[in-house]
C-alpha cells in the first residue's frame, strides 16, 4: 500500500516526455494542502501514512529527484550544435574596400559552420546511463517511502503509547482523590492517623507530578508525529485513535525473493547499474571526437585589389591530439565510482537480511511479553490492588501496605502500556521490512 501511488518507473515517466512539475510540499496533490487535522478531529493511523505519503518533506525531495532525472535524460540525448562563423579579414586601411555594394568591398569574407560528431557511440551511452540513473532516482523514492511512512508509524504509536500513560495516571489520580476523601472522613472519625493521611497526600503529589510529565512527553511526541507527516503544527488539539493490533495478527512470511526485492536493496542495485553505465561513457572518453567544417570564402578581385580570389571553398576535420591525456583521469574516477556503488550494494544487502532476522527475534519477543502482561502481570497487580483496597477499607492492613499496593498498580499498568507499544512498534518495522518494490525484480550486476 505504501508503494502504490509510486509504482511507475522513473525511466518509464521520462520516456512520455516532460511532466510539470510537482507541486510544493505545502500543497503535495490533488488530494489537498498539507494541513493539520482540525482541532478536536482524531487522528488514526490510516491518515498518518496518507499524510507523511503526500507531505513528508523527504518523500518529497526524493520525487524532485526522479523530476531532476528526467531532465537529465532530455540534456543527454541533446546532441552537439552546429557552430556558425562568419568573418571579415584582409581589410586595408590605407587601400580602402572599394566602391559599390557590400559584396563587391574588397575584403575577404568567410562563412564557416563546423559540427563536432562523437565517437564510440557517446551519445547512446550518455543517454543510457542517464535513463538508468533515473531508474535509481525512482527506486529511492520508493526506498524512502518506505522508511519515511514506517517512521511515521513509529512516532504515531509513541504519542500513542503517551497518550495511553496520561490516561493511566489520571485514573490513578482519580483513585487516590477518592481515598483521600475517605481517608479525611475517616481521620475525623479517629480511624487513622495524621501520619497516614499525609502518606497517602504525599504519594498523591507525586502521582500528579507523574502526570504532568507524561503529558509533557504527550506533547512532545505528537509534535514529533506531526513533523513525520510532514504538516505543520503540533496537533496539540488532536486525540489519536489507538489501533492496537491484535496478539494473534498473522506474521507476514518471508518469501526467498524479498530481501532482492526490497526498495532499498533494488535502489542499491539500480545505482550499481547507473555506476557502470557512467563507466562505459568514462571509457568511450578515451576515443577522440572530431569536428568537420565546411567553408565559403569571398575575396573579389578589384582595382586595388588584384590578388582577390573571387568565391572558393574548403573542407576541415579537427582531431584532438591525444599528447598530454586521453581522459584517463576521468575514466578511472568512473571505476573508482562504481566499485564503491557495489561496496554499498553489498553493505545493504548484508544489512537488510541482518535487519529482517533482528526485526522477526524483536517481534517475537515483544509478543510474548504482552502476553505475559496480559495474562499473567497485569491481572495479579489488579488482585493484589484490589485485595489492598480492601482490606485497608476495613482496617485489616495500614496505608503502607495500600501504597505499595497501588504502586505496584500504576507501574504495572504503565508496563503494560509500555509492552502493546512495543509489540505494536515491532510488528509494524516488521512489516516495513518485507515492503517490496513495485518495478519487478532486480537484476544483479556483475563484477567484472
Amino acid at each position: 500500500m505504501v508503494l502504490g501511488v509510486l509504482a511507475r518507473p522513473a525511466a518509464v515517466l521520462a520516456a512520455e516526455g516532460p511532466a510539470d512539475p510537482l507541486p510544493s510540499a505545502d500543497s503535495a496533490d490533488d488530494a489537498g494542502p498539507c494541513v493539520p487535522p482540525p482541532a478536536g478531529a482524531t487522528l488514526t493511523l490510516a491518515q498518518v501514512r496518507l499524510d507523511a505519503l503526500r507531505c513528508n518533506r523527504d518523500i518529497i525531495a526524493a520525487r524532485r529527484g526522479v523530476e531532476a532525472s528526467q531532465a537529465d535524460i532530455q540534456i543527454a540525448s541533446q546532441r552537439p550544435n552546429p557552430v556558425l562563423s562568419l568573418g571579415v579579414a584582409n581589410i586595408n586601411p590605407h587601400a580602402g574596400i572599394g566602391s559599390g555594394n557590400l559584396r563587391s568591398k574588397t575584403v575577404d569574407s568567410t562563412l564557416r559552420v563546423d559540427q563536432l560528431i562523437e565517437t564510440a557511440n557517446k551519445g547512446g551511452l550518455r543517454v543510457d546511463a542517464a535513463r538508468k540513473a533515473s531508474a535509481a532516482a525512482g527506486e529511492v523514492v520508493q526506498a524512502v517511502a518506505v522508511q519515511q511512512t514506517a517512521g511515521a508509524e513509529q512516532a504515531f504509536y509513541e504519542a500513542v503509547i503517551s497518550q495511553e500513560r496520561v490516561g493511566v495516571l489520571r485514573e490513578m489520580l482519580g483513585l487516590y482523590d477518592r481515598t483521600r476523601q475517605a481517608s479525611e472522613t475517616r481521620l475525623k472519625a479517629g480511624d487513622v492517623s495524621r501520619a497516614d493521611v499525609t502518606k497517602l497526600q504525599l504519594d498523591a503529589l507525586r502521582a500528579q507530578s507523574d502526570m504532568r510529565q507524561a503529558m509533557t512527553d504527550h506533547a512532545r511526541d505528537k509534535a514529533q508525529l506531526a513533523q513525520a507527516m510532514g504538516v505543520p503544527g503540533t496537533l496539540a488539539g488532536n486525540r489519536l485513535v489507538p489501533d492496537w493490533p491484535p496478539l494473534d495478527t498473522p506474521v507476514p512470511q518471508v518469501d526467498p525473493d524479498t530481501l532482492q526485492r526490497r526498495p532499498d536493496v533494488t535502489a542499491a542495485e539500480a545505482r550499481l547499474a547507473a555506476a557502470a553505465a557512467a563507466r562505459d561513457l568514462a571509457r568511450a572518453g578515451r576515443v577522440p571526437d572530431v569536428t568537420v567544417g565546411a567553408q565559403a570564402e569571398h575575396y573579389p578581385v578589384s582595382a586595388t585589389n588584384t590578388n582577390g580570389s573571387g568565391n572558393s571553398y574548403g573542407v576541415f576535420l579537427t582531431i584532438p591530439l591525444y599528447v598530454r591525456h586521453r581522459n584517463g583521469g576521468e575514466a578511472r574516477r568512473a571505476e573508482v565510482d562504481y566499485y564503491a556503488a557495489l561496496d554499498d550494494r553489498n553493505r545493504v544487502l548484508l544489512e537488510a537480511g541482518n535487519e529482517m532476522e533482528r526485526l522477526r527475534s524483536q517481534l517475537e519477543a515483544s509478543r510474548q511479553s504482552l502476553q505475559q502482561m496480559r495474562d499473567d502481570v497485569l491481572p495479579a497487580a489488579e488482585s493484589v490492588a484490589g485485595s489492598a483496597e480492601f482490606a485497608y477499607g476495613k482496617g485489616a492492613t495500614g496505608v503502607l501496605d495500600l501504597l505499595d499496593a497501588r504502586r505496584a498498580l500504576r507501574q504495572t499498568r504503565l508496563d503494560a502500556v509500555s509492552a502493546q507499544g512495543d509489540y505494536a512498534k515491532a510488528l509494524s518495522a516488521y512489516r516495513a521490512a518485507l515492503q517490496t518494490s513495485t518495478t519487478g525484480t532486480a537484476t544483479t550486476t556483475s563484477r567484472p
